[in-house]
């Protein structure tokens, strides 16, 4: 069973710790949850899943360590050398292609801002056009006469104005 408390219930009151108990629960909460992360820190480090790889308690270059030849190391170095021509020509090649399109983006530039200039001196060169007089209202035409009986329809009276 549920019971909610609304705003007219004041038998509800939260209990109060005294301000010791209160100081020790928060020490004890902080401490616990210190010795946690130094814990799984620990047990973290312990199975090799440290990020750092100095730090870590097995060396896997320790298991490997050998002499390397003079031949591989020139190998090493060739391969090393290559790798960084290819990617300083295709550095070359990304600053020839930003300044190629920077050069395009200027060319727009200027088309824009001739475009723009004519615009404004074609809108300047224009005369402002004369405010046309309104109309005056023009007289309604009396309405036409039919004849239903096949007599003639007398002539129509002329309003006097």
């Amino acid at each position: 069973m549920v019971s909610w408390l609304h705003d007219n219930d004041t038998d509800y009151q939260p209990a109060e710790e005294p301000e010791g108990q209160r100081w020790v629960s928060t020490f004890v909460g902080a401490l616990v949850l210190a010795m946690t992360g130094v814990g799984s820190a620990l047990a973290w480090h312990a199975y090799g899943g440290s990020p750092y790889p100095g730090f870590a308690l097995v060396s896997p270059a320790a298991s490997e360590s050998r002499p390397v030849g003079l031949d591989e190391f020139h190998a090493f170095q060739q391969q090393s050398a290559a790798q960084m021509q290819s990617t300083a020509q295709a550095l070359a090649a990304q600053q020839a292609e930003i300044k190629r399109l920077s050069d395009q983006v200027a060319a727009v530039s200027a088309k824009i801002d001739a475009i723009q200039s004519s615009i404004a001196s074609a809108r300047a060169a224009i005369p402002a056009a004369k405010p046309t007089p309104p109309k005056k209202p023009s007289q309604p035409k009396p309405a036409a006469r039919i004849s239903t009986g096949g007599a003639p329809l007398p002539p129509p009276m002329q309003l006097a104005h």
